[in-house]
């Protein structure tokens, strides 16, 4: 009995002190950092994206639930510049990201967008190759069918604001510009939302005021868009109220359809705002937060706590001195709970949404440093967990820490091959199934070739069968069927399938025209 109560002693001691630290975590690898994104994977972990300079690496560091670091990517040859600005999670447990690089173009950058597996390993690259012109990408995001749409700046000569779909690996499917109004200038698209009906884009733009046509202002900026990527609505915060500010990160959807930004507004100085957008478009509200403290500034991420709270950051400066605060609020904008916090929290870049009420962030400080840092709801630090997690459990093998140097398919051409529908893909719904799926067959078959640098596309309007097959996660065929011309759908019970990830795929003249993943649950 002696023995139980000093073991039950030390342990309660050891877990209290665990669940005293704080949450706060230091990477540095004597280089210069610029630190962008940071997302939550699907075993409990965290990844963290920033930039390495010189010698011009993307830097990826791979954590436990803890913070410790499990392993870490380089992504570049330290011969080319390379700037990334987000990475996320996608279906099957691997990893898309974006940004821009110079390698195929040393004087100018490219939009490029990398997918890598569960194991960190390179699947695909692709990159919009525009010779001589600096174009680059801000932002990826995967849909529910399992494709891609990137956010560009500066991809076509006439539009700064594009939109390119890619499928599953990585092939163009359609690109899209926007500029609906003559008057807007120096547009700035940094983020893109994927909903069901749709893609939102936002960022700023400047735009002149009702009595003074003559200069613009900057304004936040929204467009959006149905799942083909044509314009259902746009707006200029602030055109007709006189509004000044500008939106940078993720904007965030409500449970009733309304989207909320936190913004900087800048009438009289920078301050911390917060602006509401309903649902078709129409402006709705704006608050400004830390009233009476000028200037200041917000840089961080927009999170829901629940359907009520959001939770974001900002600062603000009095008598010289530098206030850092995180803040939870309601829809309108009102203060419910703020805590100051040490002043490295000022270069938090990005925040997202953890399990259980919690939130990761990464922040960049002194140039040299990357602290990853998690808040709970109440705004403390978390607790250290004792419990241990199962990392990497899609990769057998484990990961391997090491550099890769992509060689990327380049997309040239891209108002030729733009003309590239939605038509010709695959569909497999819904994902993830339980026991049966639907399958949409292509109206038409396209054939791609990608060789020396050059995409050519050739469309099959006529043929008389094509083959439908169904693998397993190791590679074995579990389905097959002959698909006739005339065949538009296809209902398949899998109820009887072992849960897991499956492979469509569609072949014509031995070739494969078109496939899609998809999970059984």
């Amino acid at each position: 009995m002696k023995k139980f109560y000093i073991f039950l002693f030390f342990y309660c001691f050891i877990t209290t002190n665990s669940l005293s630290q704080n949450w706060v975590r230091t990477f540095s690898n004597g280089a210069l950092v610029a630190v962008h994104w940071v997302i939550e994977t699907y075993d409990h972990g965290y990844i963290t994206l920033c930039n390495q300079n010189p010698p011009g690496y993307l830097w990826l560091i791979k954590t436990d639930i803890n913070g410790n670091k499990l392993w870490e990517k380089k992504i570049g040859a330290g011969s080319y510049s390379i700037v990334f600005w987000n990475i996320a999670q996608t279906s099957d447990g691997g990893y898309i990201l974006t940004g821009g690089f110079n390698k195929y173009d040393i004087n100018n950058q490219d939009p490029v967008l990398i997918k890598l597996n569960a194991c960190g390993e390179l699947d695909w690259c692709s990159v919009i190759h525009t010779q001589g012109r600096y174009d680059f990408a801000t932002r990826c995001k995967q849909t529910s069918e399992g494709e891609y749409v990137m956010l560009t700046m500066y991809s076509d000569p006439h539009y700064i604001v594009n939109l390119f779909k890619f499928d599953w690996n990585g092939n163009l499917l359609w690109k899209r510009n926007y500029r609906p109004d003559s008057l807007i200038f120096d547009e700035e698209p940094w983020d893109v939302r994927v909903d069901p009906d749709g893609y939102l884009i936002s960022g700023k733009c400047y735009y002149p005021d009702p009595n003074n046509p003559n200069i613009g202002w900057e304004r936040p900026y929204f467009i959006k868009t149905d799942t083909s990527g044509n314009l259902t609505w746009w707006l200029v915060y602030g055109s007709i109220s006189g509004y000044h500010g500008y939106s940078w990160d993720a904007i965030q959807k409500s449970s009733t359809g309304n989207y909320y930004s936190f913004v900087v507004h800048s009438n009289y100085c920078d301050t911390p705002g917060f602006v509401k957008v309903l649902s078709d478009g129409t402006q709705s509200y704006n608050h400004d937060l830390l009233n009476g403290l000028c200037p200041g500034g917000y840089w961080g991420s927009l999170n829901f706590v629940d359907d009520t709270t959001l939770i974001t950051h900002a600062y603000s400066t009095v008598a010289s001195q530098n206030i850092h605060k995180w803040l939870l609020l309601d829809t309108l904008g009102n203060l419910k709970l703020s805590k100051d916090y040490p002043s490295w929290i000022d270069g938090t870049a990005h925040t997202a949404n953890a399990r259980d009420r919690k939130f990761i962030s990464v922040a960049q400080v002194n140039d040299y440093w990357l602290y990853l840092y998690k808040l709970n709801a109440d705004l403390n630090y978390d607790s250290i967990y004792t419990h241990q997690y199962v990392y990497d459990s899609l990769c057998s093998g484990g990961v391997i820490s090491d550099t890769i140097d992509p060689d990327c398919d380049l997309i040239v051409g891209i108002d030729e091959y733009s003309s590239r529908s939605e038509a010709s893909q695959l569909r497999v719904y819904p994902d993830p199934a339980t026991s049966s799926v639907t399958i949409e067959f292509p109206n038409y078959l396209q054939l791609v070739d990608k060789k020396l640098g050059m995409t050519t596309v050739s469309n099959f309007y006529q043929w008389d069968a094509t083959m439908l097959e169904v693998f397993d996660q190791q590679g074995k065929m579990i389905y097959s069927r002959q698909i006739p011309k005339n065949q538009l759908i296809l209902q398949v019970d899998v109820s009887d399938w072992v849960r897991g990830m499956y492979y469509f795929k569609l072949q014509f003249k031995n070739r494969d025209v078109s496939g899609r993943k998809l999970i059984l649950k």
